[in-house]
């Protein structure tokens, strides 16, 4: 018996027993800013006279996701997560240096967890 199909076996053994395969769920989340963040980017601009007011006017969301699974982990552990790797996000995307912590988060940002998630490319 070769390695390749040792291994395969065991995975498909894995997929028969219940408790040997976790399935991995993913939550989500919609992030609003807050115009707090908008007044930080317009401080931290190069040029702050380019951050334009009409920023604050608009309502800016976006939807993030994240796995979810392991044993002991609930929604407030979800939460905290999502909202540190946000931030973290950002600083990686736009090079906002700010404390990646929960606490700093909520004064940027309002976070809910979606009720319902539709993936319309899925087939039903």
């Amino acid at each position: 018996m070769s390695q390749g199909s040792a291994l395969e076996t065991k995975a498909e053994a894995n997929d028969r027993e219940p408790g040997l395969h976790m399935e991995m769920e993913r939550v989500y989340y919609v992030v609003t800013f807050k115009p707090a963040y908008f007044e930080l980017l317009r401080q931290t601009a190069s040029h702050p006279e380019t951050a334009s007011d009409e920023t604050e006017a608009v309502t800016h969301r976006m939807v993030v996701a994240l796995t979810q699974g392991g044993f002991g982990q609930d929604v407030v552990d979800d939460e905290r997560q999502v909202k540190e790797r946000f931030l973290q996000y950002l600083f990686f995307s736009s090079d906002l240096d700010i404390p990646r912590t929960a606490e700093v988060f909520d004064k940027y940002f309002e976070i809910d967890q979606a009720e319902e998630f539709v993936d319309l490319d899925e087939n039903t």
